[in-house]
């Protein structure tokens, strides 16, 4: 057979090529370990679910929502009663049911389920990670509205207002359930320390993840975000605009099933569906206050009875403050309407998409004065989920 003529001149030139190939392979094994930084170079949200354990279980489950381009976070509370029909053992029962200690993977799946969105990314910490974790970081800063003297054992001890815990300090925060507390306020304690934890973290990157430190706190937590991926996500955090972290959580209605108490989702879980939904939308928008908490006044203009209550409810998912609920000065008003007192009509705009309408005006005095920025009157429209016919 002719051997074909080789040509010594090309051996440069295949040098390089090699060499860019080798560095093309190289980076994309790279961005394929390291979650954060494919997220961050394809310009996408950061989808994390932090799981708290305690004695194996969790007892705080958050999804952590983060855009690195804008520094705007959410973060929604997912309590462990949610009933469903877990697809992984085929019957209904708590969410938190298919959670095995430390392997989060069941569990996760069945909230993509429900939620139906990509959430890729998994942080668990034990009590020794959080105990940990609050120790490296000097501390924890939360603020506790009353002391809380609970018998053990063991015996918790916390005084009140604005206080830096350590790391024992914070694991009792972590394990104290107040005696009558309700739904709402379950879900605002767990997220406070979340939101605390990590405003620590954030502002404590560059000391976490030094050489001589970042080995020893990672490995006191499990992650499926590799050691790449951990330490670009913490050092990503100093961006994070912690002033504008929207609180969510999951509500619905709670049903006795084979003697527990479940939380089934409003809607069949349509309502939290369409707050991730709105959510992710929210942080990828520019600008500022598409995440701030903004205050709303909902009355009743229906001879319904609860129907301010349910919209409420609502609302207060999505992560509105709602300061005041009552009823209009008549009960028959046959169009739901909303009254803004914001500067921002696109925040107006917003806080109407969540019930569908379209009916926004400005405060013209007549429903009197209001210290909201929005009023909302709700009318024969309104369905207790949606303005009817927008």
């Amino acid at each position: 057979m002719k051997r074909l003529p080789f040509d010594k001149s090309s051996l440069p030139l295949v040098g390089i090529l090699a060499v860019v190939v080798s560095v093309i392979v190289g980076m994309a094994l790279t961005l394929a370990s390291d979650p954060v930084s494919s997220a961050v170079k394809n310009d996408r949200i950061i989808s994390l679910l932090v799981v708290l354990e305690e004695g194996g279980e969790p007892v705080a489950t958050e999804l952590f929502l983060y855009y690195p381009l804008t520094g705007k976070a959410a973060v929604l509370d997912i309590p462990g009663n949610t009933g469903l029909i877990l697809k992984s053992v085929n019957k209904v029962d708590r969410i938190d049911s298919v959670y095995q200690k430390g392997r989060p993977q069941t569990y996760l799946r069945e909230i993509r389920a429900l939620l139906q969105t990509e959430i890729p990314l998994w942080l668990v910490f034990d009590e020794n990670g959080l105990k940990k974790t609050a120790d490296l970081l000097g501390g924890v800063e939360m603020f506790i509205p009353s002391a809380v003297d609970q018998s053990g054992p063991p015996r918790i001890l916390l005084p009140q207002g604005t206080t830096l815990l350590d790391g024992d300090k914070l694991l009792q925060f972590a394990s104290y359930v107040p005696q009558d507390e309700d739904d709402a306020s379950a879900a605002a304690r767990r997220q406070r320390l979340f939101q605390g934890f990590l405003r620590a973290i954030a502002r404590q990157s560059d000391w976490l993840t030094r050489p001589d430190v970042f080995p020893t706190w990672s490995s006191s937590i499990k992650s499926n975000l590799g050691s790449e991926g951990l330490l670009h996500f913490v050092r990503g955090l100093a961006g994070l605009d912690i002033d504008h972290f929207l609180m969510q959580r999951v509500t619905g209605t709670k049903r006795v099933v084979d003697r527990q108490t479940l939380l089934f989702p409003h809607y069949d879980g349509d309502l939290v569906r369409d707050i991730v939904k709105q959510t992710l939308n929210a942080l990828t928008t520019t600008g500022t206050g598409s995440t701030d908490v903004h205050t709303v006044e909902i009355l009743n203009g229906t001879t319904v009875k609860g129907l301010a209550g349910r919209a409420a409810e609502i609302l207060g998912s999505f992560g509105y403050d709602v300061v005041s609920v009552g009823n209009a000065d008549r009960t028959d008003y046959g169009n739901t309407r909303i009254v803004s007192r914001s500067s921002n009509p696109e925040v107006a705009k917003s806080l109407g998409g969540v019930i569908r309408c379209a009916n926004i005006g400005p405060d013209d005095g007549s429903l009197g004065s209001s210290d909201a920025e929005f009023t909302i009157v709700l009318g024969a429209d309104f369905n207790g989920r949606y303005v009817l016919g927008h």
